[in-house]
């Protein structure tokens, strides 16, 4: 057996089920909202360039006309969707968090919807997708040199891991706290370095420097 077949036969060894995410997911594509029509309230549109490895950025929001809502009915997202960036740096994920709602879908952002909640948990499945491993699948698999286009069919075909409830709300558990543990390292990182900031300049201004801003 080649080494190949090896890696393949160690893949199946994990206790649990290995499903499409089209199987457990319903995957929506997203539309191509005209710019022109932005204003500066309405329904938040998330575009490809909100979608952060990790999490959604909104520091530069764009908003479509509330009289639209109709039309576009079919593209509005609703909380804990999964979203996946489909261009450029594909394979970034972020969920949906109550907050940026109302919202609907841009084009080239794929979302992803929990079919069945007591088989799949979101959390367990935004931490197997917001991984290197994941991520340099969807780069290895996207077309496109210039800039990289990931296929929606290739994600929808892509298998999963599924384990019982237990041991995902255990591997939850485990990367929720993780995950804290490292944004609060973040805040005393930036917290540090406003500090060092702030010595310097003081440090310059008692010299008779003048002020840096």
């Amino acid at each position: 057996m080649n080494a190949e077949n090896n890696n393949q036969t160690d893949k199946y060894r994990f206790v649990g089920e290995w499903v499409p995410l089209a199987d457990v997911c319903d995957l929506l594509n997203g539309f191509a909202f005209k710019s022109k029509l932005y204003t500066n309230d309405g329904i938040r549109i998330i575009r490809i360039a909100n979608v952060q490895k990790g999490y959604l950025d909104d520091s530069t929001p764009c908003f479509y006309p509330w009289n639209l809502e109709k039309s576009i009915e079919k593209y509005l997202l609703e909380k804990d969707d999964l979203l996946i960036s489909l261009t450029g740096n594909v394979g970034r994920v972020a969920l949906v968090e109550e907050s940026f709602l109302p919202a609907a879908l841009n084009q080239r952002v794929a979302c992803l919807r929990i079919k069945n909640k007591s088989y799949l948990r979101k959390r367990y499945l935004y931490h197997l997708l917001n991984s290197t491993p994941f991520e340099d699948e969807c780069i290895k698999s996207a077309n496109g040199i210039a800039q990289k286009n990931l296929s929606t069919v290739w994600l929808g075909n892509h298998l999963i891991p599924v384990p019982s409830l237990s041991v995902q709300d255990a591997v939850v558990k485990k990367l929720d706290s993780i995950q804290l543990q490292l944004a609060n390292a973040q805040k005393s990182i930036n917290c540090l370095d406003s500090l060092v900031k702030s010595r310097f300049v003081g440090m310059f201004e008692n010299r008779g420097y003048p002020r840096i801003s």
